[in-house]
């Protein structure tokens, strides 16, 4: 079903022809959120989640392979919403929650644990859609609201990106980032020094990272190392 969905719509350029890589998500399109306005008094805040990988790399039917998930398919965006919505669940009580579908790299990506191959495919696609979504964001649905960002694994990653480029008067309204399943590294926060962990229960404008796994052989460096923060986010 899903190599049949990709021959719905065409790749966009890429520097290798046998790689496919689906068409950018319009964001204008409602199709390509999840969104639930749940803040009835005007008290609450915005929260901007970003979910993590779901897709296997997977071969069109002209022989290419996609590293990619399509948000042109239904099965795709059907994968991230299962997500989505658990996070909702509790970050989405009594705020208005908003998150984006994306072509977010594949966990065949990951599995190269190469992270030069991560990083340029992340950075060339998964980002690009990543930083578009979020200026919609912040244009067309925030309303200079106070917001939160949060994003498990990829989406964590995604978040320590948008950190970096945020400009003045979004770090004032940015109440907290939350990386879950992704390191902070020493060369994140070199690169942007607003990047501070949490120290106390109402700081704003930090981040909250965790990171764990059920086994220590499970640690992997291109998602666990370097690091300079892990924050317990119950106290």
């Amino acid at each position: 079903m899903l190599i049949a969905a990709a021959t719905s719509c065409q790749a966009t350029d890429s520097p290798d022809p046998q790689e496919y890589i689906p068409l950018p998500p319009d964001y204008s399109d409602e199709k390509m959120w999840v969104s639930y306005q749940n803040d009835h008094t005007g008290d609450g805040i915005d929260v901007f989640y970003i979910p993590s990988t779901w897709e296997y790399d997977y071969t069109t039917p002209d022989g290419r392979i996609c590293h990619y998930a399509d948000p042109s398919v239904e099965a795709h965006r059907d994968d991230m919403k299962t997500e989505i919505d658990g996070i909702a669940g509790y970050m989405g009580k009594d705020n208005n929650f908003y998150s984006p579908y994306y072509r977010h790299i594949s966990l065949d990506s990951w599995a190269t644990l190469n992270e030069d191959t991560i990083n340029r495919r992340f950075h060339d696609v998964a980002f690009q859609d990543v930083k578009r979504a979020f200026g919609y964001f912040l244009k067309n649905r925030n309303q200079g609201r106070p917001f939160v960002l949060a994003g498990f694994s990829q989406g964590g990653k995604s978040v320590v990106e948008l950190l970096k480029i945020l400009a003045p008067q979004e770090r004032e309204r940015l109440v907290a980032a939350y990386v879950m399943g992704y390191k902070v590294t020493p060369e994140d926060v070199a690169a942007a020094p607003w990047i501070k962990g949490a120290r106390t229960s109402d700081d704003t404008g930090v981040v909250i990272s965790y990171n764990s796994v059920s086994d220590v052989r499970y640690i992997k460096p291109v998602v666990a190392a370097p690091t300079v923060m892990c924050i317990n986010p119950g106290n």
